[in-house]
């Protein structure tokens, strides 16, 4: 007997969940361009709040340790080492957006290596997982 769960049975789930999580590391890396595009602004003068780019990055990196790595670590336990540096990357730039002044040249070299390695690693990886329902909202950047 076919397990339902609302009408829609599991193996439509499934395909449904593929479908969805079939680009998402695709997705990260354009969140990560939205990311370095706004930190350029910052470092060209472009008139742009400092407080808005550090609340998106705050954001996006909350998501990720919250709802995205622990989801990967258990799908995937060869990454829990990796994931665990990718934390502690998180909580340096977190100490870096709270220094005074900010140091956008530190900031931005520090970033650029940390989505340059979470990319190399995690893309693929995010391209081939199934039935990871909280990367939605995890990935989604506005």
């Amino acid at each position: 007997m076919e397990a339902r769960d609302h009408g829609i049975s599991v193996d439509d789930r499934e395909s449904a969940e593929w479908a969805r999580f079939a680009a998402f590391g695709t997705q990260l890396v354009a969140v990560h361009q939205r990311l370095r595009d706004m930190l350029d602004d910052l470092q060209d003068g472009v008139v742009l709040s400092c407080v808005g780019f550090c609340a998106a990055l705050t954001a996006h990196h909350t998501q990720e340790d919250r709802e995205v790595f622990p989801l990967l670590a258990a799908k995937h336990p060869e990454l829990r080492d990796f994931l665990g540096q990718l934390r502690r990357d998180h909580e340096v730039i977190a100490a870096m957006l709270r220094e005074e002044p900010l140091d956008l040249g530190a900031l931005t070299a520090v970033l650029r290596t940390h989505f340059a390695g979470e990319e190399k690693r995690l893309v693929d990886v995010l391209n081939s997982s199934v039935g990871l329902t909280p990367l939605t909202s995890a990935l989604e950047f506005e």
